[in-house]
């Protein structure tokens, strides 16, 4: 029996998340599996799904995508209004581009507690634990807060924790430590681009050290795979 992804295909090529991502990361840098699928979650994307389950990505829907991100991104507008400006386009109607009252425009994209709530879908227990790990910080949070809830969200489905990641906060809280020791002598020259040639040395080791860490999961996964 031909699989439905086969019959598809003979009218639109799909994608797997993993090719959605290098297209649109390029552009979207934080967009993560598991904001694609917590945008699938609220409705906004429905990607087409293989006889196993897996999911596939239309050209069009990658389309979907880049304006539900860039509307994020660029006018910092809930996914409540996206959707509803979606509905409209699926309607065949030629909707305005929803813009941002002044109110809404967030200098560095800062969230309440209840924003970040209801942009994430993170539980209310989930947010607690992640808060008590020191995961996320009193209110207005940053949009790495927002990207770890969705990462968070993300692990719940695998039966993952906040609680769980207690070491791996304590093994980044390391890592940090590094960095701190190297840049600190660099700031204390209190030179004009001190903090430029900090910030430029704390990336290029952040990047390296995030380099090791893959390598080494993929190591493990290989051997998972093999």
């Amino acid at each position: 029996m031909e699989s439905t992804v086969r019959k598809l295909q003979d009218h639109l090529k799909l994608y797997t998340i993993g090719q959605v991502l290098s297209a649109l990361k390029p552009e979207f840098g934080d967009l993560s599996p598991s904001k694609l699928r917590f945008l699938e979650d609220q409705g906004l994307i429905t990607p087409d799904r293989t006889d196993a389950g897996y999911r596939k990505y239309s050209e069009s829907q990658i389309e979907r995508l880049r304006i539900i991100l860039t509307l994020q991104r660029d006018q910092y507008l809930p996914l409540k209004v996206i959707r509803e400006h979606l509905d409209e386009i699926d309607a065949g109607r030629q909707p305005l581009l929803p813009v941002a009252s002044p109110s809404s425009l967030r200098k560095g994209q800062k969230f309440s507690t209840a924003q970040l709530k209801q942009e994430t879908g993170i539980s209310d227990l989930a947010f607690r634990e992640g808060a008590e790990l020191g995961l996320f910080g009193a209110q207005p949070h940053s949009s790495h807060e927002v990207e770890i809830a969705f990462a968070l969200v993300g692990l719940e489905a695998f039966g993952i924790q906040p609680r769980h990641l207690r070491g791996l906060k304590s093994a980044t809280e390391r890592e940090v430590g590094i960095i701190t020791g190297v840049t600190e002598p660099v700031l204390r020259r209190k030179a004009p681009d001190s903090n430029a040639k900090a910030a430029h040395i704390a990336n290029e080791i952040a990047e390296r050290f995030g380099a090791i860490r893959s390598h080494l999961i993929s190591e493990a996964i290989d051997r998972i795979e093999n």
